[in-house]
């Protein structure tokens, strides 16, 4: 079997598994895993609204709390305007769809001649909503502790997703993305690179939920 049709086979086990059929492709992620190498990050295209709606009804259940306002201090502060759920349980449905987004990218680093990742185990998972109006969260780089790739699905709602450079703000480049995409992002790790992107997130008007994935290297690789 050639390597694209291995792919294709992983891939669709993640359906034959019970687990969310996406959208996109091993080529499809492997093209957006190909623009992250060279830009930071890409947008590839994950759920229908539908499932959008399904992922956000799954996460009715579950106990939010505000994050706290600020993070850091004088030039290091970063502001936050948000509610956030960091304890998802194992056997919850927003787990299944991070398993079936971790074997589309296992998948599509299987058909790239030079893959900028080994496996990824996707073993942190936040579920975030912000109301309208929220001020998001201003320009930060991610924990140390977390390698690789990010992965934000938007499941609903809108605002300005973006990467700049530095914690002014300088040099905003933001990403048109939308309810059911995928923002993909590096993390340091991937391609070779240690360094860690800055990104931030802004002008919210409508309600937005979004679920985001990191492989933290701290931590155990999550249950299948």
């Amino acid at each position: 079997m050639t390597a694209s049709g291995e792919a294709e086979r992983i891939a669709a086990g993640a359906d034959c598994a019970g687990l969310p059929k996406l959208r996109a492709g091993p080529d499809a992620m492997a093209a957006a895993l190909e623009r992250v190498a060279s830009e930071d990050a890409a947008v590839v295209p994950l759920l229908t609204p539908a499932e959008c709606q399904e992922f956000i009804d799954a996460g009715a259940d579950l106990a939010f709390r505000s994050a706290k306002p600020v993070i850091g201090e004088g030039e290091r502060a970063v502001y936050q305007d948000f509610d956030i759920c960091l304890s998802i349980p194992q056997v919850h449905r927003l787990w299944q769809l991070t398993q079936a987004v971790e074997r589309l990218i296992a998948a599509a680093l299987g058909t790239m001649a030079e893959p900028p990742l080994e496996t990824l185990p996707l073993n942190d998972l936040v579920l975030q909503r912000y109301p309208p109006g929220a001020r998001g969260i201003t320009p930060h780089r991610d924990h140390v502790r977390y390698v690789g790739l990010v992965v934000i699905v938007q499941l609903s709602g809108d605002g300005r997703f973006g990467l700049c450079d530095d914690r002014s703000g300088a040099g905003a480049r933001a990403l048109n993305a939308g309810p059911g995409d995928g923002i993909l992002m590096r993390a340091p790790g991937f391609a070779g690179r240690k360094d860690r992107p800055f990104h931030f997130l802004d002008g919210i008007t409508v309600e937005r939920y979004s679920l985001g994935m990191r492989s933290d290297k701290t931590a155990e690789p999550a249950a299948a």
